[in-house]
C-alpha cells in the first residue's frame, strides 16, 4: 500500500523481523548481570586479572620490582591453594595469557611488498683513469665476467650443448 509522503519529511524505515543491527543479545546481558551479582560484582575477566596480575599495592610492597612482586604473589597464592609456588606461578601465567588478547590486540599481518613498493636498483659504472669497473670499454663484452674469475670454472655441458644456449620445450 502506497502511503502519501509530505514534502520535507522522509518516509519511515521499513520494519524488519528480528532484532535491529547493533542491539545487544538479551540473554547475554542477563547472564552477565547474574554473574556480576553472584560473584562479588566481578566478571570472569576481572577475577582472572585478580589471580594473574600484580596490583599497584603489591608492586609498591616489592619496592617497584615487578618480578619480585609476581614471585611474592605466587607464594601467597600457593599458600592459599595448598600447592607449590611453581604451580601457582603457572596458574598466574595461564590467567595472564588468557587476558592478553583483551588488552593487547593482535597486529594485522604485514603486507608483502609489491613491485611498486620495492625499491629499484641502479648500477652506475664510474670511470677511473679511463677504465670502468667492468673493463676498458674497448670490447663489446665489457660486462662479461673477468677472466680471472673463470679460472677453474669448467663449462657446464648438458647433452653435448653449453648451458648458456637457450633451450625450448619444443627441442627434443
Amino acid at each position: 500500500m502506497n502511503m502519501p509522503t509530505l514534502p520535507g519529511v522522509a518516509p519511515a524505515p521499513k520494519r524488519r523481523p528480528g532484532r535491529p543491527k547493533g542491539s545487544g543479545n538479551k540473554r547475554s546481558g542477563d547472564l552477565q548481570r547474574y554473574v556480576e551479582a553472584q560473584f562479588a560484582g566481578m566478571t570472569p575477566g576481572q577475577q582472572s586479572a585478580q589471580i594473574g596480575l600484580v596490583t599497584a599495592k603489591e608492586l609498591r610492597d616489592a619496592k617497584g620490582d615487578l618480578l619480585l612482586a609476581m614471585a611474592a604473589k605466587a607464594r601467597a597464592l600457593a599458600g592459599l591453594l595448598g600447592c607449590e609456588a611453581k604451580e601457582a606461578w603457572l596458574l598466574m601465567q595461564r590467567e595472564r595469557a588468557d587476558l592478553l588478547p583483551y588488552v593487547h590486540q593482535k597486529r594485522a599481518p604485514k603486507a608483502e611488498e609489491t613491485d611498486k613498493e620495492r625499491p629499484s636498483l641502479t648500477f652506475v659504472a664510474i670511470p677511473v683513469e679511463g677504465v670502468t669497473a667492468a673493463g676498458d670499454g674497448a670490447t663489446a663484452g665489457e660486462w662479461d665476467t673477468p677472466p680471472d674469475l673463470l679460472e677453474n670454472q669448467g663449462l657446464g655441458v648438458i647433452e653435448g650443448e653449453q648451458v648458456t644456449q637457450p633451450k625450448s620445450h619444443d627441442d627434443t
